[in-house]
């Protein structure tokens, strides 16, 4: 079992790390890695969490060869380029493990093309309906998915669309022109948010407004 967790962690840890071995030294437990050696004790939250899903798995398959494993956010202290090669990471590790995975987060959602994600949300009535994703909305930008999937309206920081909600307000869908949208520009740039001109445009024309 610690061999084969051994060749499971070469897999599942993050590959910029090149994880190569544990070796013991009491009371230690040291990582050796083409990056350097470290103390487990002294690994990051993101790093710990993956070993600590794999090791239950692999635990887990001492019993069963064939289970579904369901992994509530397991986003949680994990750095989003983690994120993005988790899901994968574990189905190439227990390809005969079924997951079954809970998340917030885009890049998780978006991580697998051969999978079937749902989405749940509360319709008029307040009764939770599941969407299934096509394959499109599977593989949009993490905006989109936070703003299509996810429902989050706007995927930028609190202050700065507070900030847009001022500058917006003076400009309706019905009242576009190109003289109206160089001032809109104009007026953003002053602010400091150019860089949000498209959000600005999607809260007029089919935003909140």
């Amino acid at each position: 079992t610690f061999t084969s967790f051994i060749e499971i962690l070469k897999i599942t840890l993050p590959k910029n790390i090149g994880f190569k071995n544990i070796r013991f030294e009491v009371p230690d437990v040291i990582f050796e890695t083409d990056s350097g050696d470290f103390v487990l004790d002294s690994a990051s939250g993101g790093i710990m969490s993956i070993i600590d899903i794999s090791w239950q798995i692999l635990l887990y398959l001492q019993d069963a060869e064939h289970f579904t494993a369901l992994i509530d956010e397991p986003e949680n202290h994990l750095h989003p380029t983690m994120q993005r090669s988790l899901i994968n990471d574990l189905i190439k590790a227990f390809p005969n493990v079924q997951f079954v995975i809970v998340t917030h987060s885009p890049f998780i959602i978006s991580s697998v093309k051969d999978s079937n994600v749902y989405a749940l949300k509360h319709d008029d009535s307040n009764k939770v309906n599941s969407h299934k994703l096509d394959l499109e909305e599977k593989a949009s930008t993490a905006n989109k998915i936070l703003r299509d999937v996810l429902g989050v309206s706007i995927t930028i920081p609190q202050w700065a669309e507070d900030e847009l909600d001022k500058i917006c307000s003076m400009l309706t869908a019905e009242n576009i022109t190109e003289n109206n949208l160089n001032e809109l520009r104009t007026s953003l740039d002053q602010a400091g948010l150019g860089e949000f001109y498209p959000e600005a445009l999607y809260h007029i024309v089919g935003g909140k407004k």
